[in-house]
């Protein structure tokens, strides 16, 4: 049996939609994770007389953090299993929730948020990794997209929550339950996410056989007797020989288009999610309608990750992904005539739709590299990427501190979304063309659409 064929071109199992709503929920959980300073943030600054620049770095450490767990761990994912580091990522993520509960200093939140971070860079490129090794070929991009989409979701509820809790309880109490909400994700994990097949095939590791006639029952198949012979292309180095096939010729050049498009559209997406609800607090709103504010760019964002993936199928990935972006950076240079608090608010609406479309470059990836090298190179575009995010939370805190205002600092973050769209339209690569190919033949047998690349 051919397991590969099995997955690519059969239905969508109960086991399939578990593994899409599992790591949907994870992504849940990552959006409360980072979003939940920038909602404190509000009542933190009041309560600990920080400024705006020391906010932004404090903002930044948390991107850090992400940045390193992503770089350090996702070879890992690869060479030892997507499931082992899952979990120690979940469990640094608790870790560091709990500890910025706790912390009574600025420093000692610095440290908590930097160790969130880490935990938030092993889990997300492993997520996307089992959703494209999942999932039918006809519904991978939207899967992929959807999966990475989570994240906005708990984005946006954050801040609901936070109108209630922070008031009741203080902002210690949002990152307490993201803490338990990370043990609860271990156990999720543990008890109902299978390892991947891909990586059972080409790792076989101990128990390998046994694990994967249990994926396969459960997606109503007949147990294999014996592993199937290994691809040659199959490498089974560590986590250093698998990093090192990005840098071979036949990678180089879309890898580093890929870094490029993260690195700009992760310093667009933080520099948003981190200020505007206190860019709009300091354009004359309450503190009721900024926290609203970000829960509109979120729940924008949120509509825009899940459906680029499903244009995608119809009208190309690179091709939607970039028009996405580039109508974002369009968005950013119009709020300067946009006036009342509604249209303001409408407006981060259609912004968040927009900037969603930067979630297509995980399927990008997905689909640019095999499965030997799939979460190292998802893994280190976004931990490439992460210094632009980092950057941009810090960098908004001295624009505020110079006196620039909100359509002015708009601007200025609209010049990295039109170069992540135009990089993310200029990679090329046979294994990308293979893959949309492939994607576009399944969908056919379905229904006539997918178009291009």
């Amino acid at each position: 049996m051919d397991i590969r064929h099995v997955i690519d071109h059969g239905r969508m199992t109960a086991l399939q939609l578990r593994v899409v709503t599992i790591c949907f929920f994870l992504n849940m959980l990552d959006g409360l994770d980072i979003l939940s300073y920038a909602n404190a943030q509000l009542t933190l600054s009041r309560d600990w007389g920080i400024d705006p620049q020391t906010m932004g770095a404090v903002g930044s450490a948390v991107l850090v953090g992400m940045m390193a767990g992503s770089i350090v761990t996702a070879p890992f994912a690869d060479a030892i299993g997507r499931r082992k580091v899952l979990m120690v990522a979940l469990a640094l993520i608790a870790a560091g929730m709990f500890g910025a509960a706790a912390c009574g200093s600025v420093s000692e939140l610095v440290a908590a948020r930097f160790v969130t971070g880490c935990g938030i860079g092993g889990v997300v490129p492993a997520m996307a990794a089992f959703a494209a090794e999942l999932t039918p070929l006809r519904s991978r991009n939207f899967s992929v997209t959807l999966v990475q989409g989570g994240y906005t979701l708990g984005a946006a509820l954050t801040g609901v929550v936070a109108s209630w809790l922070i008031p009741a309880f203080g902002w210690q109490s949002l990152f307490a339950l993201g803490g338990v909400l990370a043990l609860a994700g271990i156990v999720v994990v543990f008890g109902f996410l299978p390892e991947s097949p891909d990586f059972l095939l080409g790792k076989r590791p101990a128990g390998a056989l046994e694990q994967l006639n249990a994926t396969l029952r459960k997606m109503g198949h007949p147990a294999l007797a014996a592993l199937p012979a290994a691809p040659a292309t199959v490498k089974r180095g560590g986590p250093l020989e698998t990093l090192s096939t990005l840098f071979s010729s036949r990678y180089l050049q879309p890898t580093l288009l890929l870094w490029v498009a993260f690195f700009m559209s992760l310093a667009a997406l933080y520099f948003l999610q981190t200020w505007v609800p206190q860019l709009m607090r300091n354009q004359g709103l309450t503190d009721a309608q900024a926290y609203w504010s970000g829960t509109i760019l979120n729940a924008g964002l949120f509509i825009g990750m899940a459906s680029v993936g499903y244009v995608a199928d119809r009208f190309g990935l690179r091709r939607t992904i970039a028009t996405y972006l580039g109508l974002a950076a369009v968005v950013l240079l119009l709020f300067v005539y946009l006036q009342s608090t509604n249209v303001m608010l409408a407006g981060l609406g259609v912004l968040g739709v927009l900037q969603g479309g930067f979630i297509g470059l995980y399927a990008v990836g997905a689909r640019l590299y095999p499965t030997e090298i799939r979460t190292t190179g998802i893994g280190w575009a976004m931990g490439v990427g992460r210094p632009g995010g980092a950057i941009a939370p810090w960098f908004v805190g001295q624009l505020v501190g110079a006196g620039l205002g909100m359509v002015a600092i708009f601007k200025v973050f609209a010049l990295p979304l039109a170069i992540a769209a135009i990089a993310v339209f200029a990679i090329r690569s046979d294994e990308l063309e293979r893959a949309t190919r492939r994607a576009a033949d399944a969908s056919r047998t379905r229904a006539p659409a997918a178009r291009e690349t």
